[in-house]
């Protein structure tokens, strides 16, 4: 017979409150015990080779997204890649295993001919390549790019909370708009890029309908969109490679996106905080040209890199009979490989 709650000692209360607990345990450990099976049998079970879905995987936007530029060139990558071109449709290669980055496009940029491409069409993570339509954007809408610009913290504080490169300007510095240009197309810089489409547009979500706004004018893809001046990792934020490749064929031909993407250093005005000018490098670009590809010369480059995206980088390049050619590789697993693709891309088709 059963004793009510009412009818127990107070030492009988405390047993019974110490059964109840242990037996509450009890049922949770049998299951987590269930649930770790469970998990056991479904990683024993699942195709670890299913391929990925087209669109790109989120990520979490908590993680660092900008990387450091190494300070050294990659060690030379082998003078044969692997085999892999796997089949032509017309005169169209399809690249495989011959480049090592997961999606690669070159083209003739003076016909507009892809000459061989792997997965030119499909939507990626532009990473920073996206600063080459943010300079395009405001070259066509600064009327002087030597008018000053006034940095502020308000300009430096969301980019250094997020990780992303900076140029180095302290708040109050007074710059010039040229400066913010050579700042985005060498540092890679995110403040440089805001303050660019502030000065063109009056704020970053104007100059972002601007940016999208250029991208119907290419006639670019349905991929085409762009969320933010700099390339920080944001999930709508994408475009294909022929559609990055457009981009870089309009910027270089405006006069001063070419003249920044053509540039290895360049030193900035003094500013109260950098009284000696701070100092931006392309080091992609130098890289090329202390080693340019065989028969062919790499005269503009723009970088990317974010944890979602991997190494990017789409260059600008013209041959010994004067053609000019556009590569675009994307989701390099490190700088070695997305440097020896490029050279390979050069050498074979731009000769």
């Amino acid at each position: 017979m059963r004793v009510s709650w009412d009818d127990l000692s107070p030492r009988q209360r405390r047993r019974r409150k110490k059964a109840i607990m242990r037996h509450a345990l009890l049922a949770v450990g049998g299951l987590m015990v269930v649930a770790a099976v469970g998990l056991g049998l479904w990683g024993l079970f699942a195709d670890p080779k299913a391929p990925p879905a087209e669109e790109p995987p989120a990520q979490p936007a908590t993680q660092p997204v900008m990387a450091e530029i190494p300070t050294e060139p990659p060690t030379e990558a082998p003078a044969q890649p692997p085999e892999g071109l796997a089949r032509e449709d017309g005169d169209v290669v399809r690249l495989g295993d011959a480049v090592g980055s997961e999606y690669a496009l070159f083209i003739n940029a003076d016909t507009n001919t892809v000459l061989a491409e792997k997965g030119s069409a499909q939507a990626i993570y532009p990473a920073s390549m996206t600063k080459v339509l943010t300079l395009l954007v405001a070259a066509r809408n600064i009327e002087d790019p030597k008018a000053e610009f006034t940095v502020t913290q308000a300009l430096i504080d969301p980019h250094y909370r997020r990780e992303a490169t900076i140029t180095g300007y302290r708040a109050g510095d007074v710059c010039t708009l040229e400066d913010l240009f050579y700042g985005a197309g060498l540092r890679s810089a995110a403040d440089a890029t805001s303050g660019l489409a502030i000065s063109a547009a009056g704020t970053e979500e104007d100059f972002i309908t601007l940016m999208n706004e250029a991208c119907d004018e290419l006639e670019l893809s349905e991929h085409a969109s762009f969320t933010n001046t700099s390339g920080l990792y944001d999930r709508a934020h994408t475009c294909s490679l022929l559609d990055m490749a457009a981009i870089m064929r309009a910027a270089m031909d405006n006069e001063l996106c070419a003249e920044v993407m053509s540039t290895v250093k360049y030193t900035t005005e003094p500013t109260e905080g950098a009284p000696e000018g701070l100092t931006f490098e392309n080091k992609y670009l130098r890289w090329f040209h202390e080693k340019q590809p065989e028969g062919a010369t790499v005269l503009a480059c723009k970088h990317g890199y974010v944890q979602q995206a991997q190494n990017c980088l789409v260059t600008y390049g013209v041959n010994e009979a004067g053609e000019h050619f556009i590569c675009v590789t994307a989701r390099g697993r490190d700088a070695e490989t997305m440097m020896g693709d490029q050279r390979y891309l050069y050498s074979t088709f731009g000769k």
